[in-house]
């Protein structure tokens, strides 16, 4: 009997003893549980956790869902780290001296890319011309855009050298005429897969212009057909290149369209502005719904839409191509120094201009003006900071997404 008490009693002191360590495990360690109708379900756990706000530097105002807003984040954390001068030399894409100065002028500038012409490969081999283009791209401070226009035909910087001379490159007019647009895309796969093996990563084409007679400005350098086949035309170069990692701009926005060759430093455009919308802007708008990360303003004076600043200058176009056909890629002038554009420039600088109108890339021959006058407009608050921060913020967010800034 006194057995049988002493192992009850050890058994009640073992039993207290497990439910004092159960009690504190709840009440310390597990903490207060809510009770069955206090419970998040399963169902406003996933909300709570959907709907948390997301931590990001990018102004709201700049989140424009466009084709490279994935990579916002990013190019705003690395904007943040560059000073107004490197800012500056992104917005810049220039003509590539020939003088040997190629390394050190896009250093000293920080450009955001180069411009190539034949001039700049001639003589050279294949490998020569990757190899310079690899130097250049490995000393810049940030990766650079590689440009240059090869249309075919008589536009073009690399099909026309000995080196390339097993690439036979007609003009898209007559490679559209003599085999339809099954040609055209094979042109189209030629041109970018001869690119991207030297480094190019940007084509400033196809020609989006719509021309009728050989008198006409773009005639020799546009498709030809029907706006359909311009259409068709914008969406294969652009699909073609692009997947294989060049990108193309469209070009030249508005469009030429069936204006006679003048020769004139400024064509003057006097169609009415549906003209442009039931016809020029399609092929432009086929091009954007497929992604193409850039679009080139020509520098035609619009007479019926602005009759003060030529398109690459003028704010009103920009916004046409912004909100009508709904861009959100890099608009990137033509060459503000093919001829003298200051009496189309709101009274401003032509550089100055291009900048405050919307492009966010321009394209010059002569870098150190370009970059001086831009950078002085910052400094004395023509161009604001925001402006400025926008620009550079996009050029930064296509390298990553086209895979140049890795």
């Amino acid at each position: 009997m006194k057995k049988f008490a002493i192992i009850s009693l050890i058994l009640i002191v073992l039993s207290a003893s497990f439910f004092g360590v159960s009690l504190y495990h709840y009440f310390d360690v597990t903490g207060p549980q809510a009770t069955p109708d206090q419970a998040p379900t399963v169902a406003e756990k996933v909300e709570a956790t959907e709907t948390k706000p997301q931590t990001t530097g990018v102004p709201e105002q700049w989140q424009d869902g466009g084709i490279f807003s994935k990579n916002y984040d990013k190019a705003y954390e690395y904007m943040q780290s560059m000073t107004t001068e490197q800012m500056v030399g992104q917005l810049i894409l220039g003509t590539c001296p020939t003088d040997g100065t190629d390394e050190s002028t896009a250093s000293l500038y920080k450009l955001g890319g180069y411009f190539y012409n034949s001039d700049n490969f001639t003589g050279l081999t294949k490998d020569q011309i990757k190899s310079d283009i690899t130097a250049t791209q490995s000393g810049a401070s940030t990766p650079m855009i590689m440009a240059v226009e090869e249309e075919g035909g008589k536009v073009t910087a690399l099909s026309e050298l000995d080196a390339f001379s097993d690439y036979n490159l007609d003009t898209m007019r007559n490679t559209f005429a003599q085999g339809g647009m099954d040609a055209v895309k094979s042109s189209q796969t030629d041109i970018a897969t001869m690119l991207s093996s030297v480094g190019i990563n940007l084509n400033i084409a196809p020609v989006c212009d719509m021309a009728e007679e050989f008198t006409q400005i773009m005639y020799s350098r546009s498709l030809g057909g029907t706006v359909q086949d311009a259409c068709d035309y914008a969406k294969n170069a652009t699909r073609i290149s692009q997947d294989k990692g060049v990108s193309v701009a469209l070009k030249h926005f508005p469009g030429y369209g069936t204006n006679p060759d003048t020769y004139l430093p400024v064509v003057v455009d006097s169609r009415e502005a549906t003209t442009f919308e039931s016809k020029d802007f399609k092929p432009f708008k086929a091009g954007i719904d497929e992604g193409a990360h850039f679009v080139l303003m020509s520098n035609i004076l619009v007479e019926k839409m602005d009759p003060n600043c030529v398109a690459s200058l003028s704010d009103y176009m920009h916004t046409i191509l912004r909100n009508e056909l709904k861009f959100t890629g890099l608009i990137i002038t033509d060459n503000l120094n093919n001829a003298d554009y200051s009496e189309y420039a709101n009274g401003k600088n032509v550089y100055v201009q291009a900048v405050l109108a919307g492009n966010d890339m321009i394209m010059v021959d002569e870098i150190d003006s370009a970059y001086n006058a831009i950078l002085d407009a910052v400094n004395n608050g023509t161009i604001s900071k925001e402006v400025l921060q926008k620009a550079c913020m996009r050029v930064l967010a296509y390298k990553y997404t086209a895979g140049i800034i890795k």
